[in-house]
């Protein structure tokens, strides 16, 4: 994913509650720098204009650097205020939360926001008294009804936006649903041609000079096909036909590159009926094989598990190879990645989240999570 990308993902999932960020820290350090300035030079300028005390030196040398000192109590109270909440609160809250599609989810973020931009407001006040030797402006400003009245506005204001805001996301995320199981429908129609001219050329290649090998990818191939296909043209699989899926094309994958790739498989029998979309997990694999283990001399390992944790499924494909910071292959844009997000938002909701991120010991996780609630019948 490219910088502009992974910046504009970790923008969205600002907008959401999860146990462990996605994002990468200095993404999220840049964000809450940009908020820290962005809210601290317009207050600074607006209060200057108000005074007329813009560009004086007292401005420079008092005004600003104090607006600057609030703004950054206010934005470390918002980074602490929600990820504290995000740690300690149960993972049904946050996926109860998430899931909430009416007044109630505006009202949670204003609350929250509010509460954080108060306590960051009294602490950079009293910092502020501190070292300017003016601790009687803090106790000057609080006693004052005008700065409670305005405070309450421009919460009432800040509330009204959230609810506004999140209530035009919910429409756009239903559009989007509708939309992207359309999509899904012709995405399936697409992948099989895809890969049947790529096995078949790969067979063709084989025919001249290794007759034995291209007749066994050809059985090979056969029995990804009497897997798949029937799941292709259906909404749901069940994990234990997608892995068996997988099962097949790593088959094929294993003939290509030999002793060079090595599979796990980790499914528990409970969990072997869950209904998930069709093709979730092979895209993963594939780029597992292709941007991490291919590019090694000495290939590597990929493992593909289903567990149950915090009241979610998850599901993980993880690979030993060059890993996320690695120089990417030719015919990596990211696609993939974007349907499988999309399609997890339109069969279970926002709460289901794909996430790639550093293995530990080296190489990429890419993990799906799945609230347990959101499956309508849980095996």
């Amino acid at each position: 994913m490219t910088w502009t990308g992974e910046f504009r993902q970790a923008l969205r999932n600002q907008h959401r509650l999860m146990k462990q960020r996605p994002d990468r820290l200095r993404v999220r350090l840049l964000i809450y720098v940009g908020w820290f300035l962005l809210f601290g030079l317009s207050f600074a300028v607006v209060n200057g204009v108000q005074n007329g005390r813009l560009g004086s030196a007292g401005w420079w040398r008092n005004d600003l650097p104090g607006h600057m000192l609030v703004s950054l109590c206010v934005t470390l109270c918002f980074a602490a205020g929600y990820r504290g909440f995000e740690r300690l609160a149960p993972q049904r809250w946050l996926d109860a939360i998430t899931g909430w599609r009416d007044w109630r989810s505006g009202l949670f973020f204003a609350t929250l926001s509010i509460a954080c931009s108060l306590l960051g407001l009294l602490i950079g006040f009293a910092a502020v008294g501190t070292i300017w030797g003016r601790q009687e402006v803090l106790l000057r400003l609080v006693s004052k009804p005008s700065f409670w009245a305005e405070f309450m506005l421009i919460s009432v204001i800040i509330t009204a936006v959230v609810s506004l805001r999140y209530r035009a996301r919910w429409k756009q995320e239903a559009l989007q649903a509708r939309v992207t199981e359309a999509q899904l429908k012709l995405l399936q129609g697409q992948i099989e041609p895809h890969f049947l001219f790529n096995t078949l050329a790969n067979v063709q290649s084989l025919i001249d000079f290794d007759p034995e090998r291209a007749k066994l990818m050809l059985e090979r191939f056969t029995d990804y096909l009497r897997a798949s296909l029937g799941q292709l043209r259906g909404e749901s699989t069940t994990l234990a036909q997608e892995f068996a899926m997988l099962d097949a094309y790593l088959a094929l994958m294993q003939l290509r590159m030999g002793e060079r790739l090595r599979v796990e498989h980790r499914l528990p029998p409970e969990l072997a009926g869950f209904a998930v979309p069709p093709l979730l997990l092979q895209p993963l694999v594939e780029n597992a094989i292709h941007h991490g283990l291919e590019p090694q001399v000495q290939g590597g390992t990929v493992v593909v598990s289903a567990a149950q944790a915090d009241g979610r499924l998850v599901l993980r494909v993880e690979d030993d190879g060059q890993g996320l910071d690695g120089p990417r292959r030719r015919g990596g844009n990211g696609v993939a990645l974007a349907n499988i997000r999309e399609r997890l938002a339109a069969r279970f909701g926002p709460a289901a989240t794909l996430a790639l991120l550093p293995r530990d010991g080296g190489g990429t996780l890419a993990r799906i999570d799945i609230p347990l609630s959101s499956f309508n019948d849980t095996p």
